[in-house]
């Protein structure tokens, strides 16, 4: 190799580090600096939004009144109350069961809609496969007819307005979701709502960790609600996570309509701090989801409201971020 091959060489190894860096200055910048660029967009609030809240509420443990949970959700805007109910064992039963149970929930319910009868109150129900934590099988009809009669328990004996199945980790296009969904349907009375909490809309090849626009049609057909939830993506960077959340806003109802023009969808927002490699808080918190929603929502998208999670996360200064931003009080 000549004297000036080697020069050549060098000059392009030189370049090509300063083209790397400059790159690399520009992502540390947008990472450090998108978050503090003005939010933008408008709020299409419609007061339909919703809260998950912890299983303290029906179990009859938590110190806080009813009377005051009441006034926060109106205050807040929340039309739907999720009561975690924790979660259906391997034989499709509720791990919290008997008489002693529905006599507090109902006892909940009896208050929440003594001070708030405006708002809906629905049994939030893990259930775990295989790749989640409890190993419930959906396949098996006797394991779904049991979790059925544990829908119809909360729903009658307990006093909710419906119920919010939440199956982790659903592979797109699971035809036993599809199941018990359309089987919980025919079960419950038709005033009852069923709701479902999904994962989120991701793009073609990466349906492993997401749902196509297909699927989320399909289930449509099946449920008066979807709940996306918009947390736990991975992402590090926060117009990353800004742009999946505004896919959400736009595609999840698009698709919604096809299935079920009446299939309500709303957006989860995160206002946790702990969750582990999948939640980079720096990306992933209540104020670019709301960056998000505001920019991917309008009149015409379809999207009804937002679902904060969780109660039990969201201090005083986070549900300021959420007047300021969503219900947009000076």
């Amino acid at each position: 190799m000549t004297l000036a091959d080697n020069t050549k060489k060098r000059r392009r190894r030189k370049i090509f580090v300063a083209i790397t860096a400059f790159l690399l200055l520009l992502a540390l910048a947008d990472y450090v600096f998108y978050p503090r660029l003005p939010v933008g967009g408008k709020s299409f609030n419609q007061g339909k939004n919703a809260n998950w809240l912890r299983d303290s509420w029906w179990r009859g443990i938590e110190k806080e009144s009813v009377a005051s949970l009441a006034a926060r959700l109106k205050r807040e805007q929340i039309s739907t109350a999720y009561f975690h109910m924790r979660f259906i064992k391997k034989d499709g039963s509720l791990r919290f069961r008997g008489r002693e149970y529905s006599l507090r929930a109902r006892k909940l319910n009896f208050q929440l809609k003594k001070h708030a009868p405006q708002i809906k109150s629905l049994a939030w129900i893990y259930v775990g496969n295989e790749r989640g934590l409890t190993g419930v099988d959906l396949s098996n009809p006797k394991v779904r007819r049991a979790m059925i009669q544990e829908a119809k328990w909360l729903s009658k004996e307990c006093g909710f307005d419906g119920v919010q199945w939440d199956y982790e980790i659903c592979d797109d296009g699971d035809a036993n979701l599809l199941l018990l969904l359309k089987e919980t349907r025919a079960a419950l009375p038709k005033n009852k709502i069923i709701s479902l909490a999904t994962p989120m809309w991701l793009p073609k090849g990466l349906e492993s960790w997401g749902w196509s626009e297909n699927y989320f049609a399909r289930v449509a057909k099946h449920c008066d609600e979807i709940v996306v939830m918009a947390y736990d993506s991975g992402l590090y960077f926060p117009r990353h996570y800004v742009w999946l959340m505004r896919q959400q806003a736009i595609r999840v109802p698009r698709a919604a309509r096809k299935g079920n023009s009446k299939c309500r969808v709303l957006l989860g927002v995160p206002t946790y701090e702990d969750g582990g490699l999948s939640h980079h808080v720096h990306a992933e918190n209540l104020r670019m989801a709301l960056k998000a929603a505001r920019g991917g929502s309008t009149p015409f998208t379809g999207l009804s409201g937002l679902a904060v999670f969780a109660d039990y996360t969201t201090d005083e200064s986070k549900w300021k971020v959420w007047r300021e931003l969503w219900l947009e009080e000076k």
